[in-house]
């Protein structure tokens, strides 16, 4: 008996998680919220129909249970280090022991741990999200780091092959965007780069580098050119080391530094947090 109940929790559950992805148009921002509500009145709906034949902790059970299944990738990207999609299988979790409380507790009180717990899908919905995949692909949440010295020496040349080194990055705030040829994802972010370079273009204190870092395949003057076609203006400069990008950490393009004015790293992240640290560093004391 328990073994068929289970068997259809599993197929109903399943249906339940592609109407969700469906309705949330596969965005992950959307399926957070919607599906800690679904789940949250699917435990309910479940324990409900199910009281007469197994009891409520075993209905839990087997809901929480059949979420471990059906988000199996993420429960194995968990072992091996990649925690993308983690929040979302807790979301959905929260959703069924929500429901849950919200049948066994008899009280008022009943209504406080899906009220915690709507919250911070909320709070995930608007801006959870975006700090949890700053976090994944840069190492913190805002970009903001303890300042420390530039990991190597610094040198890459302009399109006139004059060398920028790191005596020009002296009493200055510099802003380094690496990115590659073959990202498209860079391109998408280089208005936001262009934005910060007309602000403070005429501004002797601060530099903005969108720094190139070379891949086989590029053509000479390549990245120089690609820039060109786009009508933008930032400077650009190509690494004279191939490995510079590694020796800084970079493990994804574009990524985006922040320098002060004494030369240490501030900020590691995305364009749109290094734009708001150097307005913070660049404002009067």
């Amino acid at each position: 008996m328990k073994y068929k109940i289970f068997l259809k929790l599993l197929i109903l559950s399943f249906i339940l998680s592609l109407l969700i992805v469906i309705i949330s148009q596969w965005k992950i921002h959307y399926n957070s919220l919607i599906g800690f509500l679904g789940y949250f009145f699917w435990s309910i709906y479940c324990l409900k129909k199910l009281e007469k034949h197994i009891s409520h902790k075993t209905v839990l059970f087997y809901l929480v249970i059949i979420q471990f299944t059906t988000h199996i990738d993420t429960v194995y990207g968990f072992f091996v280090g990649s925690v993308f999609s983690l929040p979302l299988l807790l979301l959905h979790i929260f959703g069924i022991i929500s429901g849950y409380l919200f049948v066994q507790i008899q009280n008022k009180l009943k209504i406080l741990p899906f009220s915690l717990c709507i919250l911070f899908s909320i709070f995930m919905f608007f801006e959870g999200w975006d700090y949890w995949i700053h976090r994944i692909n840069f190492g913190t949440f805002t970009g903001k780091v303890h300042a420390y010295n530039l990991p190597t020496k610094f040198e890459a040349l302009n399109e006139q092959k004059n060398l920028i080194e790191e005596n020009d990055l002296n009493n200055k705030i510099i802003l380094l965007d690496f990115w590659t040829t073959t990202c498209g994802l860079c391109f998408k972010k280089f208005p936001k780069l262009q934005s910060i370079y007309d602000k403070y273009k005429d501004d002797s204190q601060v530099m903005i580098l969108a720094v190139n870092s070379p891949i086989e395949e590029d053509k000479p003057n390549q990245a120089f050119e690609m820039i060109r076609e786009r009508n933008l203006t930032f400077p650009v400069v190509v690494t004279k080391d191939e490995d510079l990008a590694e020796k800084f950490a970079v493990k994804g393009y574009p990524t985006t530094f922040v320098i002060n004015q004494n030369k240490q790293i501030v900020y590691k992240g995305d364009i749109e947090g290094a734009i708001r640290m150097v307005d913070e560093l660049r404002e009067p004391k």
